[in-house]
Parts: structure tokens; sequence; C-alpha cells
């Protein structure tokens, strides 16, 4: 069976409180670069879970990345955890902008 890593991670992140979220987001990262050095699974779905961490610390930092195509199914995910986090207080409310402006559908 071929786990989706994509909804593996978001699956994780719907478990964590929002104030945990960037951390665990983090440190996931961490876990899948590993991973993908150890060619234990493929880049597709780890380079979009990358992106999306990137641009989770990216908004931490106040910053930005560059826009970038991902799947629609990966969009919707995303944009689910960052909603969240908005709602918590987590993240500015220009996140989803940003957000929006970042991840188009590829």
């Amino acid at each position: 069976m071929k786990t989706n890593i994509v909804e593996y991670f978001v699956k994780l992140l719907d478990g964590v409180p929002a104030n945990g979220m960037s951390k665990v987001i983090e440190l996931e990262q961490q876990i899948l670069k590993d991973t993908l050095l150890h060619k234990r699974v493929s880049g597709g779905e780890v380079a979009s879970v990358f992106k999306f961490c990137e641009f989770v610390k990216a908004v931490s930092d106040s910053d930005k990345i560059a826009p970038v195509g991902l799947p629609t199914s990966h969009i919707v995910c995303y944009k689910a955890v960052v909603i969240r986090l908005i709602l918590a207080g987590e993240f500015p409310a220009t996140a989803l902008e940003q957000f929006h402006l970042t991840f188009r559908t590829g």
C-alpha cells in the first residue's frame, strides 16, 4: 500500500494544537529530509510538503517564498491548515492572501 505523504502530514497536524503546529512542521520537515536521504520515499509529494513547510516558516518570519504549482488536492489540504492557524491567532489574516499568491494549481 502506497502512503500518501501529504494526507499523512495533514492528518498529523490535525492532532496538534495550533500553537504547536509550527514546531511540528519544522520537525516533520527534518524527518522527511532524512527519509529522502535514505531513499525511503520518492520526491514528488515530499517536495510539496517541503514547499508548504517553507511557506509556514516564511509567514512566521514575515517573509515570502516564490510561487509554486501544486496539485489541487495538496492546496486544499494546506489551505485548511493555514485557515486553522489564522483562526487560532498563530498567523495573521494576511497569510491566506499570501497562501493564494504562493500556491497555484500546477
